[in-house]
């Protein structure tokens, strides 16, 4: 909500700023953009769980795994009619994807001795993808004869589809005073979730139906996943977004 509020502040006033230059007239009506771009937030997190033990064990097994998450390649188009002046709703779409190698540490007991833990290390492969529907309303304005600012802010739907680690396999041998990382169990869990949007698009026309534009917009939510067991983590998703393409107008 404090994002979302900040956004809404700056959106007016660029608004407001450049309110004098709505004067001009236009009889553009609708306007379509594709861009492509980057996401440059890392949305890197950590989680942490029990799993089961080697020889039944009583004592349980304990992993954290840190998942880096780093800013990647986007893109991004949307829609926008203006429906009474300045003054317009749209709808964008953007996707982004990442791979990554998740760091895993493991605490796994002796098979014979009580409270003495052995460490393991390793990594796995890891994706993320994320899925933006954001509904935008829009204001534009003409700040010169081939120049145009469109900015937005609206609601927004994120979808989250990322690899977890759910269990860890490791090798031992006697007489068990160290363990070895084998693997990890992984599990690729999708969800969504309400979010927000805001941002500008500066826009220059090289001809009467056809330009290019500069895109920079902020989206954000917080997309809970469930990984079974009763098991479930909060994560982050979108951030700062930046790109340029082709835009039409009719």
């Amino acid at each position: 909500m404090r994002g979302m509020t900040t956004w809404t502040i700056t959106v007016f006033a660029v608004l407001t700023l450049a309110a004098p230059a709505a004067a001009q007239s236009t009889s553009e009506r609708f306007w379509v953009g594709v861009s492509g771009g980057v996401q440059g937030t890392s949305n890197g997190f950590s989680d942490s769980f029990t799993f089961a033990s080697q020889f039944q064990d009583p004592e349980s097994s304990t992993a954290s795994v840190d998942y880096p998450v780093k800013g990647g390649p986007l893109v991004d188009g949307s829609f926008v009619v203006r429906l009474w002046k300045g003054f317009g709703v749209g709808v964008a779409v953007s996707q982004f994807s990442k791979g990554g190698s998740a760091a895993v540490t493991a605490s796994v007991p002796h098979p014979f001795q009580f409270n003495q833990f052995r460490s393991i290390e390793g990594s796995t492969s890891t994706t993320r993808n994320e899925l933006g529907i954001h509904l935008q309303f829009a204001y534009l304005v003409p700040l010169a004869s081939h120049v145009r600012l469109i900015a937005f802010a609206g609601p927004s739907r994120i979808s989250v589809e990322q690899t977890f680690v759910t269990d860890v396999q490791y090798t031992q041998a006697f007489p068990f005073d160290a363990a070895t990382f084998s693997r990890a169990t992984t599990r690729l869990s999708s969800a969504s979730a309400a979010g927000f949007n805001g941002g500008a698009d500066v826009i220059w026309m090289f001809a009467r139906r056809f330009g290019v534009g500069g895109l920079v917009q902020y989206s954000a939510a917080k997309v809970r996943q469930d990984l079974g067991n009763n098991r479930s983590i909060t994560v982050d998703a979108g951030g700062i977004q930046a790109g340029g393409g082709v835009r039409m107008v009719f």
